[in-house]
Protein backbone atom coordinates (compact mmCIF):
# COMPACT_ATOMS: atom_id res chain seq x y z
CA UNK A 1 0.00 0.00 0.00
CA UNK A 2 1.11 3.63 -0.95
CA UNK A 3 1.72 5.84 0.42
CA UNK A 4 1.17 4.06 3.49
CA UNK A 5 -1.16 5.49 6.64
CA UNK A 6 0.17 7.37 9.71
CA UNK A 7 0.55 4.75 12.39
CA UNK A 8 -1.37 4.14 15.28
CA UNK A 9 -0.30 5.12 17.80
CA UNK A 10 2.10 7.28 16.44
CA UNK A 11 5.50 6.15 16.87
CA UNK A 12 8.44 8.14 18.47
CA UNK A 13 12.30 7.22 19.49
CA UNK A 14 14.22 8.47 21.38
CA UNK A 15 18.43 8.27 21.00
CA UNK A 16 20.99 9.49 22.66
CA UNK A 17 23.17 13.53 21.48
CA UNK A 18 26.36 11.32 22.13
CA UNK A 19 25.63 8.69 19.09
CA UNK A 20 28.28 9.00 16.68
CA UNK A 21 30.27 11.27 17.90
CA UNK A 22 32.89 8.05 17.90
CA UNK A 23 32.98 8.17 14.14
CA UNK A 24 34.68 10.50 11.48
CA UNK A 25 33.37 11.98 8.28
CA UNK A 26 31.94 10.46 5.91
CA UNK A 27 31.23 7.53 8.42
CA UNK A 28 29.49 9.44 10.78
CA UNK A 29 26.70 10.90 8.08
CA UNK A 30 26.50 7.23 6.47
CA UNK A 31 25.17 5.92 9.77
CA UNK A 32 22.90 8.77 10.85
CA UNK A 33 21.45 8.26 7.16
CA UNK A 34 21.45 4.57 7.76
CA UNK A 35 18.83 5.71 11.40
CA UNK A 36 17.01 7.73 8.94
CA UNK A 37 16.24 5.52 6.73
CA UNK A 38 15.06 2.80 9.67
CA UNK A 39 12.68 5.16 11.37
CA UNK A 40 11.45 6.22 8.17
CA UNK A 41 10.67 2.05 6.98
CA UNK A 42 8.77 2.29 10.19
CA UNK A 43 6.91 5.36 10.16
CA UNK A 44 8.54 7.14 13.07
CA UNK A 45 6.92 10.46 12.79
CA UNK A 46 9.25 12.27 15.54
CA UNK A 47 12.93 11.47 16.50
CA UNK A 48 14.15 12.94 20.02
CA UNK A 49 17.83 13.79 20.60
CA UNK A 50 18.42 13.83 24.56
CA UNK A 51 21.61 14.93 25.56
CA UNK A 52 23.85 12.71 26.79
CA UNK A 53 27.46 13.10 27.75
CA UNK A 54 27.49 17.07 26.97
CA UNK A 55 27.31 16.07 24.00
CA UNK A 56 24.88 18.46 21.65
CA UNK A 57 22.22 17.11 19.85
CA UNK A 58 22.88 19.90 16.60
CA UNK A 59 25.20 17.51 14.81
CA UNK A 60 22.95 14.92 14.43
CA UNK A 61 19.83 16.91 14.24
CA UNK A 62 21.19 18.99 11.13
CA UNK A 63 21.65 15.81 8.84
CA UNK A 64 18.64 14.03 9.86
CA UNK A 65 16.56 17.13 9.17
CA UNK A 66 18.58 17.43 6.06
CA UNK A 67 17.74 13.96 5.10
CA UNK A 68 13.92 14.46 5.86
CA UNK A 69 13.77 17.51 3.69
CA UNK A 70 12.47 16.38 -0.16
CA UNK A 71 15.30 17.28 -2.59
CA UNK A 72 13.45 20.29 -4.46
CA UNK A 73 13.62 22.07 -1.29
CA UNK A 74 17.40 21.15 -0.06
CA UNK A 75 18.52 24.60 -2.14
CA UNK A 76 16.03 26.36 0.57
CA UNK A 77 16.43 24.69 3.60
CA UNK A 78 20.33 22.58 3.94
CA UNK A 79 22.49 25.41 4.51
CA UNK A 80 26.06 25.03 3.93
CA UNK A 81 28.09 23.40 7.26
CA UNK A 82 30.78 21.22 7.91
CA UNK A 83 28.15 18.35 9.30
CA UNK A 84 26.62 18.43 5.56
CA UNK A 85 29.64 17.82 3.35
CA UNK A 86 28.86 14.39 2.81
CA UNK A 87 25.21 14.44 2.39
CA UNK A 88 24.86 13.80 -1.44
CA UNK A 89 26.46 10.25 -0.57
CA UNK A 90 24.46 9.61 1.65
CA UNK A 91 20.86 6.88 0.75
CA UNK A 92 17.87 9.33 -0.19
CA UNK A 93 14.54 8.45 2.37
CA UNK A 94 12.00 8.26 -0.89
CA UNK A 95 9.40 8.87 1.94
CA UNK A 96 6.02 9.95 0.80
CA UNK A 97 6.94 13.67 0.86
CA UNK A 98 10.03 13.33 -1.10
CA UNK A 99 7.79 13.21 -4.62
CA UNK A 100 9.40 13.78 -8.14
CA UNK A 101 7.93 16.62 -10.11
CA UNK A 102 5.92 13.92 -12.27
CA UNK A 103 4.43 11.94 -9.41
CA UNK A 104 0.65 12.90 -8.43
CA UNK A 105 -0.38 13.57 -4.59
CA UNK A 106 -2.80 15.96 -3.04
CA UNK A 107 -0.05 17.04 -0.58
CA UNK A 108 3.31 18.22 -1.02
CA UNK A 109 6.04 19.96 0.84
CA UNK A 110 6.92 23.77 0.13
CA UNK A 111 9.10 26.88 0.53
CA UNK A 112 7.24 29.94 0.34
CA UNK A 113 8.93 32.07 -2.04
CA UNK A 114 6.96 35.43 -1.38
CA UNK A 115 3.65 36.33 0.10
CA UNK A 116 0.93 39.07 0.03
CA UNK A 117 -1.31 38.29 3.14
CA UNK A 118 -2.26 34.66 3.46
CA UNK A 119 -1.87 34.53 -0.41
CA UNK A 120 1.71 32.89 -0.97
CA UNK A 121 4.02 32.26 -4.14
CA UNK A 122 5.33 28.38 -3.37
CA UNK A 123 7.65 26.08 -4.77
CA UNK A 124 6.20 22.59 -4.27
CA UNK A 125 8.56 20.46 -6.67
CA UNK A 126 6.79 21.00 -9.76
CA UNK A 127 7.41 22.67 -12.81
CA UNK A 128 6.07 25.98 -11.72
CA UNK A 129 6.01 27.69 -7.95
CA UNK A 130 1.87 27.65 -7.23
CA UNK A 131 -0.10 29.84 -5.52
CA UNK A 132 -1.67 29.23 -2.15
CA UNK A 133 -3.56 30.38 0.44
CA UNK A 134 -1.25 30.14 3.97
CA UNK A 135 -2.03 31.42 6.92
CA UNK A 136 0.11 34.90 8.49
CA UNK A 137 3.23 33.89 10.50
CA UNK A 138 4.10 30.54 9.05
CA UNK A 139 6.89 29.68 6.70
CA UNK A 140 9.39 29.53 5.13
CA UNK A 141 8.60 25.31 5.17
CA UNK A 142 5.06 24.60 4.59
CA UNK A 143 2.99 21.91 3.80
CA UNK A 144 -0.19 21.83 1.35
CA UNK A 145 -2.73 19.99 0.06
CA UNK A 146 -4.67 20.91 -3.08
CA UNK A 147 -8.53 20.97 -2.80
CA UNK A 148 -10.73 21.95 -5.74
CA UNK A 149 -7.59 22.73 -7.67
CA UNK A 150 -6.72 25.12 -5.03
CA UNK A 151 -3.28 24.80 -3.12
CA UNK A 152 -3.72 25.43 0.61
CA UNK A 153 -1.89 25.11 3.99
CA UNK A 154 -2.43 21.33 5.67
CA UNK A 155 -0.93 20.87 9.30
CA UNK A 156 0.87 18.12 8.35
CA UNK A 157 -0.66 16.50 11.63
CA UNK A 158 -3.76 15.97 9.78
CA UNK A 159 -2.55 14.37 6.74
CA UNK A 160 -3.73 10.51 6.78
CA UNK A 161 -0.94 9.40 5.60
CA UNK A 162 2.74 8.77 6.58
CA UNK A 163 4.48 11.95 5.85
CA UNK A 164 7.90 11.66 7.41
CA UNK A 165 9.65 12.51 10.94
CA UNK A 166 10.11 16.02 12.84
CA UNK A 167 13.32 16.14 15.17
CA UNK A 168 13.38 17.75 18.62
CA UNK A 169 16.12 17.93 21.12
CA UNK A 170 15.81 17.27 24.66
CA UNK A 171 18.35 18.30 27.56
CA UNK A 172 17.98 15.17 29.02
CA UNK A 173 16.85 11.25 29.24
CA UNK A 174 14.84 12.52 32.50
CA UNK A 175 13.57 15.75 30.93
CA UNK A 176 11.80 13.59 27.71
CA UNK A 177 11.01 10.65 29.93
CA UNK A 178 8.73 13.45 31.93
CA UNK A 179 7.21 14.72 28.89
CA UNK A 180 6.17 11.75 27.81
CA UNK A 181 4.34 10.47 31.10
CA UNK A 182 0.85 10.04 30.51
CA UNK A 183 -1.59 7.06 30.46
CA UNK A 184 -1.74 6.79 26.78
CA UNK A 185 1.94 7.02 26.16
CA UNK A 186 3.49 3.02 26.32
CA UNK A 187 7.46 3.72 26.76
CA UNK A 188 9.81 1.17 25.73
CA UNK A 189 13.23 1.08 26.86
CA UNK A 190 15.76 -1.32 24.39
CA UNK A 191 18.41 -3.38 26.18
CA UNK A 192 20.64 -5.95 25.49
CA UNK A 193 19.90 -7.29 29.65
CA UNK A 194 15.81 -6.82 29.23
CA UNK A 195 13.30 -9.38 28.81
CA UNK A 196 13.58 -10.98 25.33
CA UNK A 197 10.35 -9.62 23.21
CA UNK A 198 9.53 -12.77 22.00
CA UNK A 199 8.39 -13.59 25.44
CA UNK A 200 6.61 -10.83 25.83
CA UNK A 201 4.75 -10.40 22.27
CA UNK A 202 0.89 -11.20 23.58
CA UNK A 203 1.30 -8.78 26.24
CA UNK A 204 3.03 -5.62 23.91
CA UNK A 205 0.48 -6.68 21.65
CA UNK A 206 -2.82 -5.91 23.11
CA UNK A 207 -0.36 -2.13 24.95
CA UNK A 208 -0.19 -1.37 21.72
CA UNK A 209 -3.34 -1.60 20.70
CA UNK A 210 -4.58 0.78 23.71
CA UNK A 211 -2.16 3.24 23.36
CA UNK A 212 -1.88 6.69 21.27
CA UNK A 213 1.80 7.30 21.48
CA UNK A 214 4.40 4.78 20.91
CA UNK A 215 8.01 6.04 22.96
CA UNK A 216 11.10 3.66 21.81
CA UNK A 217 14.23 4.98 24.09
CA UNK A 218 17.89 3.44 22.77
CA UNK A 219 20.79 4.35 24.28
CA UNK A 220 24.39 4.02 22.75
CA UNK A 221 26.19 0.89 21.18
CA UNK A 222 28.34 1.18 24.54
CA UNK A 223 26.00 2.26 27.15
CA UNK A 224 22.50 1.25 27.77
CA UNK A 225 18.95 3.11 29.49
CA UNK A 226 20.02 2.38 33.04
CA UNK A 227 23.79 3.56 32.78
CA UNK A 228 22.18 6.98 31.46
CA UNK A 229 19.73 7.17 33.94
CA UNK A 230 21.98 6.27 36.59
CA UNK A 231 24.21 9.20 35.21
CA UNK A 232 21.26 11.09 35.53
CA UNK A 233 20.52 10.63 38.95
CA UNK A 234 16.68 9.06 38.02
CA UNK A 235 14.90 5.61 38.23
CA UNK A 236 13.81 5.05 35.05
CA UNK A 237 11.49 2.08 36.21
CA UNK A 238 9.49 4.92 37.09
CA UNK A 239 7.96 5.96 33.83
CA UNK A 240 9.43 2.92 31.79
CA UNK A 241 6.52 0.15 31.40
CA UNK A 242 9.24 -2.33 29.22
CA UNK A 243 12.64 -3.24 29.08
CA UNK A 244 13.07 -5.72 26.09
CA UNK A 245 15.39 -7.37 24.51
CA UNK A 246 14.99 -7.29 20.69
CA UNK A 247 18.59 -9.02 19.81
CA UNK A 248 18.48 -11.86 22.30
CA UNK A 249 21.40 -14.24 21.55
CA UNK A 250 23.07 -11.80 19.47
CA UNK A 251 26.17 -12.73 16.89
CA UNK A 252 27.81 -9.40 17.39
CA UNK A 253 29.48 -8.11 20.60
CA UNK A 254 27.62 -4.56 20.46
CA UNK A 255 24.76 -3.78 18.48
CA UNK A 256 24.80 0.19 17.22
CA UNK A 257 21.44 2.45 17.36
CA UNK A 258 21.06 2.65 13.87
CA UNK A 259 21.07 -1.38 13.58
CA UNK A 260 18.43 -1.49 17.01
CA UNK A 261 16.34 1.25 15.85
CA UNK A 262 15.86 -1.11 12.69
CA UNK A 263 15.46 -4.27 14.63
CA UNK A 264 13.56 -3.12 17.62
CA UNK A 265 10.82 -0.95 15.01
CA UNK A 266 10.97 -3.84 12.51
CA UNK A 267 9.25 -5.98 15.46
CA UNK A 268 7.35 -3.79 16.76
CA UNK A 269 5.39 -2.64 13.15
CA UNK A 270 4.63 -6.54 13.16
CA UNK A 271 3.15 -6.64 16.41
CA UNK A 272 1.04 -3.38 15.55
CA UNK A 273 -2.87 -5.07 15.25
CA UNK A 274 -3.83 -2.22 13.38
CA UNK A 275 -1.52 -3.47 10.19
CA UNK A 276 -4.14 -6.15 10.07
CA UNK A 277 -7.52 -3.63 9.46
Amino acid sequence: MWPPPKPKPKRIIAIASSNFSNLKEPARTLHIALLARAATIFRVEQIIIYKESNTPCTPIKTVLEALEAPQYLRKYLVPKSRHLRYIGAAPPLRSPSHLLRDEHSPYREGYILRRTGDKAIVDIGLEKPVQAKVPPGLGPRVTLTQIQGHWQYIDREQIPVYWGYTVTCQQSLKQTLQNHTTQKTLIIATSRKGTPINTLAAQLKTKIATAETLLVLFGTHNKGIQEIATQENINPQHYIHYTVNTAPLQGTKTIRTEEAVLTTMAILNLLDQSLSN
